[in-house]
């Protein structure tokens, strides 16, 4: 379809960002999110949860051919740092079997 299109048709990287908060409060800070975008639903535009439920919604998007999901921290979370090691020790490992 790319070529027809005049497009280059070599393959190339598909990467999608997504929305992601974890802890007791992130389904208030993905709707404060969805808010500040005017989102109408961040049903297919998040993810929340602990590192298995994460990587099981992730899954879709590398199944429907993204090469990398980046799971991106809402501006309010109260520990980035945190988010960043829970994404490097629990989600990044079950990710990457995922994909053998």
């Amino acid at each position: 379809m790319r070529a027809s299109a005049g497009v280059d048709a070599a393959p190339h990287r598909v990467v999608v960002y997504v929305h992601a908060a974890t802890g007791p409060d992130a389904e208030a800070r993905l709707e404060a999110e969805r808010q500040r975008w005017g989102y109408a639903s961040m049903s297919d535009i998040s993810v929340m949860g602990d590192a298995p439920t994460m990587a099981t919604a992730l899954r879709r998007w590398v199944d429907a051919g993204a090469d990398t999901a980046v799971v991106q921290p809402t501006p309010d979370d109260p520990d980035p740092e945190g988010f960043m090691r829970f994404v490097g020790r629990d989600l990044h490992p079950l990710m990457s079997r995922s994909r053998s």
